[in-house]
């Protein structure tokens, strides 16, 4: 039996693709599984056993310390493959690869040099230095990678290794039971981080600007929106229940009539596969999204949302009275979308790209 372990000293211990697609995956698909991460507890869950790491304050401590932890751990799990999500350890994590005889992997969630781009806050030579740092350790998991798996076609692009594979951010089908839906009139449903990128101000003054319209929305919530967020009156319709569980994400987006998915116009976001817009077609509920050619492209013949310019109100508040004011129009698009998960947008579909990378990394060794 192949034996796995993810390895994050970043993410949450629950995150959607690490815990949730990919280990859980594996572990249905009769491998021995380990997730290394912080706040995992130490009882497994879906069949993944946990190995927590000590929890550290800071950057400087989780780029030194979080490593001496992480290279500590993998000598507690002894795995024939280390399935690294974070860039900065993949020098750490393909050495002990190396030298204890086992197989690397790096997942690329995201476009890491297009991530530094948009960051406005990096200037001049400190962006260079950042930019140029991670073209360095791209380039070695490009180069020496026992197989390389990626988010999107996009992000595929930018890997020369012959061993690298899509595995989207689709939603488990099993997560979205079909089910007999009674939306709430007019709510809105948003999960998932709430940050100025993810244009949270311009969602909640979309929903406060239309009669009729209230908001469920949970996630974690940045400086910027929490700041909205504490700002509210009861009036505004806008119930926050804060950081949730993954499993209760399907039970919440049922209860929505249309589901938002704004994002600033930045390179990391247009060509991206936002998880929200499939949790929403999964659940049966039609979106309002950026208007991205990218995701034009992708969703627009499938007929299963709209899409407005997001980086201010005036058209998203245009689009959810036209969608809340249409319940019969809403019912048909999100017939639709479910649709198009069930045939075309399930990660049950990605899985055994996911097993053969991994056994042939393995294998590798």
């Amino acid at each position: 039996m192949t034996k796995v372990a993810h390895l994050s000293t970043v993410h949450r211990p629950r995150d959607p693709r690490i815990f949730n697609k990919e280990a859980s995956a594996l572990a249905a698909e009769g491998l021995d599984v380990t997730l290394i991460a912080r706040g995992t507890g130490s009882d497994p869950v879906n069949g993944v056993t946990m190995e927590e790491l000590p929890q550290t304050q800071g950057r400087l401590q989780r780029m030194v310390q979080g490593q001496l932890n992480a290279w500590r751990a993998l000598g507690r799990v002894r795995p024939d493959v280390v399935h690294a999500h974070d860039p900065e350890l993949i020098p750490m994590a393909m050495l002990w690869a190396r030298t204890h005889g086992a197989g690397f992997i790096f997942d690329a969630h995201e476009d890491l040099v297009g991530q530094i781009e948009d960051k406005a806050y990096l200037k001049g030579p400190v962006k260079a230095a950042a930019r140029l740092y991670a073209r360095l350790i791209l380039g070695l998991a490009d180069r020496f990678a026992d197989g390389i798996v990626v988010a999107t076609p996009v992000i595929r692009e930018k890997y020369r290794n012959p061993h690298t594979t899509v595995v989207r951010n689709f939603p488990w089908l099993k997560d979205f039971p079909q089910v007999e839906r009674e939306p709430v009139s007019g709510r809105v449903v948003y999960v998932g981080g709430l940050t100025r990128s993810r244009e949270s101000g311009v969602m909640l003054e979309t929903v406060k600007a239309v009669e009729g319209a209230s908001m469920l929305l949970a996630g974690p919530a940045d400086a910027h929106t929490q700041a909205l967020l504490d700002a509210l009156r009861p009036d505004d319709g806008i119930d926050y229940r804060g950081t949730v569980a993954a499993s209760e994400v399907p039970a919440l987006l049922a209860t929505g009539a249309v589901g938002f998915v704004f994002l600033q116009p930045l390179p990391n976001y247009r060509e991206s596969l936002p998880t929200k817009l499939f949790e929403y077609m999964a659940a049966g509920i039609p979106f309002i999204a950026s208007d991205f050619p990218y995701w034009r492209g992708l969703f627009e013949k499938y007929d299963a949302g709209v899409f407005v310019d997001t980086t201010t109100p005036e058209a998203p508040i245009r689009a959810l009275r036209e969608l809340i004011g249409d319940p019969q129009r809403c019912r048909e698009m999100g017939e639709r979308g479910r649709r198009a998960i069930e045939e075309h947008f399930n990660f049950e579909a990605d899985v055994p790209a996911l097993v053969e990378v991994t056994e042939r990394a393995a294998a590798a060794r």
